[in-house]
């Protein structure tokens, strides 16, 4: 399987067409299908279902695309490290969760660009277990984490914000006008909470030493990203139980007392080398943690 063959595929993918992919790419529609032909023949599947009208993926060409984009990043992202040059250039790939934390990446950020203009950044967002899991493929080089989570087997750094947990509920939730929130407040109540599970998020009930017990709460949803969930809230469906950062300016945080708060970890793999790049943010993260 080469790389030209990589970058047919995802060209018919993305066109839908063999005719405009094959002008995208400057060469002539019976080469391009016969480059897809062997392709699938390589591979022994077929990748397209083709009409008159479009060529569209099949469900292996879905999971080929999937595997063929981190593939062409990883080369693209190689060349750009070992090609001729003194000048530093490359991308910084981070997995990131939601969270003010990440104003200290940001800064960091910054100032390696000021120095090397070339350098740019690719951010993704998500939870625990998604941007773990784009940590081991290699489709990130370095994830932006929050507590409760294992840092131990990965190198890490530790970011100086904490993020404070709570109750994030509309301005006319009987709860909004409180200072905090305490476990008998949180009895009967419908409650959004996260969905990971590689770490799982806190539990309600060690945080409320008992007093609430197997369904005291009632958990109508689970969300990965807050942003959708949030719609939740202010139809008044369900209050959710996140961070204080990602709370928009039309909602309440409300925090939980007693008081629980959300470390947030640069993490990146043990034993594994570096681009340049990559050591040169590192580097700037380090200064930036140490300043603040």
């Amino acid at each position: 399987m080469e790389i030209r063959t990589l970058r047919y595929f995802l060209a018919v993918a993305r066109e839908e067409s063999m005719t405009e992919a094959a002008n995208v790419l400057h060469v002539t529609q019976p080469t391009l299908s016969r480059q897809i032909a062997e392709l699938e023949q390589e591979l022994g599947c077929t990748l397209f279902r083709r009409t008159n009208r479009s060529t569209t993926l099949t469900e292996d060409g879905m999971r080929l695309r999937q595997r063929a984009e981190e593939i062409l990043a990883l080369v693209e992202q190689t060349e750009s490290e070992v090609g001729p040059g003194a000048e530093l250039q490359g991308t910084v790939r981070i997995g990131a969760a939601e969270t003010q934390a990440m104003s200290s990446v940001v800064e960091a950020f910054r100032q390696l660009q000021a120095l090397h203009p070339k350098v740019n950044l690719n951010l993704s967002t998500g939870n625990a277990d998604t941007i773990e899991e784009q940590l081991e493929r290699g489709v990130v080089d370095f994830a932006v984490v929050l507590d409760p989570f294992k840092v131990d087997k990965y190198d890490h750094l530790e970011l100086p914000q904490e993020e404070r947990v709570g109750l994030l509920v509309r301005p006319d939730h009987p709860l909004a006008r409180k200072a905090s929130v305490h476990p008998e407040d949180l009895e009967g109540l419908d409650l959004m909470v996260s969905s990971r599970t590689a770490h799982e998020t806190f539990d309600l009930i060690s945080w409320s030493s008992g007093v609430l017990q197997e369904g005291s709460c009632h958990i109508v949803a689970r969300f990965d990203m807050i942003g959708n969930a949030l719609l939740l809230v202010r139809d008044g469906l369900a209050s959710a139980i996140s961070i204080e950062g990602v709370c928009p300016d039309d909602l309440v945080f409300v925090p939980l007392e007693p008081t629980l708060t959300a470390g947030a970890h640069l993490i990146w793999k043990k034993f594994r080398l570096l681009s340049k790049t990559g050591e040169a943010f590192i580097s700037e993260m380090r200064r930036v943690v140490a300043e603040r």
